[in-house]
């Protein structure tokens, strides 16, 4: 429900609650504590200090010797990826042909029977010369 013009908008009890107190003078006579010195020498190092790249491996450029072992280190891993993979798809002892296989060879050689050849009918020999029919 929105307040009327003519009322306050805060009563006196809640503004004499919300009202900021200043530190005392004794308060303030007070040197500050070891924290409140140490976070103060911290904030004004931070100020006073020129801007300078952050420290630290991941913002060093690699070095030669590095990017080497890292292509070692992908190769490697490429290697043991595919000797996996070939490893997994071989087939299983089980089903593998055996290692040494006998070939017999009979003890007295076996010539196979060949047809004789059947006589070329003879032609007459012919003066011309005639080119063959393929």
């Amino acid at each position: 429900m929105p307040a009327d013009f003519d009322e306050p908008v805060f009563d006196e009890d809640f503004v004499r609650g919300a009202a900021f107190t200043e530190p005392s003078a004794r308060e303030r006579a007070r040197p500050p504590s070891r924290r409140a010195r140490r976070s103060a020498r911290r904030a004004e190092r931070l100020r006073d200090r020129p801007a300078r790249p952050p420290r630290g491996r991941r913002f060093r450029d690699p070095s030669h010797r590095m990017a080497v072992a890292q292509l070692a280190g992908g190769i490697l891993v490429l290697l043991a990826i595919s000797v996996a993979l070939w490893l997994w798809n071989s087939p299983s002892g089980e089903m593998e042909a055996p290692a040494r296989v006998e070939i017999v060879t009979p003890t007295v050689p076996v010539t196979p029977e060949q047809p004789e050849p059947e006589p070329a009918p003879e032609q007459p020999p012919t003066s011309e010369l005639v080119p063959p029919r393929v």
